[in-house]
């Protein structure tokens, strides 16, 4: 399997190319493009199928359904987007080892991939109460998209990092996490509680440098005051 991330950081494109007999599952919607050679199957459940050992961990009725490209032919490809303006990142898993992400994050992964719930984390729910706290682990790739470009923060021990959770996409396992409630300004505005996570330990998170919690608001304020022209909620 051979990818490559274009029109980076805002408007990302994952193209996958696989030899014959690979394959890679997606989020539903998320094509753009594929192959004639590319075969393409929905799954309901989140089952990877063909070996795969994608197990589901879905936090609404959308992620019930996936989607599994298989290269017919060696040299065929599927091009990938995520369903908001942003960038895509890769993870190596056999490399970082096992990650946790926040589930609006997964645009794909492949067969070797175990992609399941992290119920042990908190509450296991974001500010927004919309998305969980997902474990992915294996040998093979994994895709996340953010919200606008990636920011890579490093967490060693003796220095915690504090971050706003809706700007969270993954952090590396092991690391501690503390939810906190948020009584800043933001939460203030947005009439919500508000949280941030305090990570400690040894490990790096990687966080999204555009909120879509605070976008979306903002499109809803538009809506109650008669303006109907489209508003960064209508793309998230």
């Amino acid at each position: 399997m051979e990818f490559d991330i274009r029109k980076r950081p805002s408007n990302a494109i994952l193209q996958v190319t696989m030899d014959r007999g690979e394959s890679i599952t997606a989020k539903t919607g998320a094509m753009v493009s594929r192959s004639e050679t590319m075969d393409t199957e929905a799954n309901v459940g989140g089952d990877g199928g063909l070996g795969g050992m994608v197990k589901s961990a879905v936090s609404s009725s959308k992620d019930l359904v996936t989607s599994e490209f298989t290269a017919r032919e060696s040299g065929a490809n599927v091009v990938l987007a995520p369903d908001h303006p942003g960038d895509v990142v890769a993870f190596d898993l056999g490399e970082t080892g096992r990650i946790k992400s926040q589930s609006g994050s997964t645009l794909a992964w492949g067969t070797n991939v175990n992609k399941s719930s992290a119920m042990n984390e908190t509450g296991n729910l974001f500010s927004s109460g919309q998305l969980k706290v997902l474990a992915l682990d294996g040998t093979g790739m994994a895709f996340l998209s953010a919200y606008g470009s990636v920011y890579e923060a490093d967490v060693s021990p003796g220095e915690p990092t504090v971050v706003d959770e809706d700007h969270l996409v993954a952090w590396t396992d092991g690391l501690n996490l503390d939810r906190q409630k948020d009584g800043g300004v933001k939460s203030a505005m947005l009439g919500g509680e508000g949280y941030v996570s305090k990570f400690s330990g040894d490990g790096r998170v990687w966080l999204q440098t555009r909120d879509p919690i605070v976008f979306q608001n903002m499109g809803d304020g538009d809506e109650e005051n008669g303006d109907d022209s489209p508003s960064v909620s209508d793309f998230i």
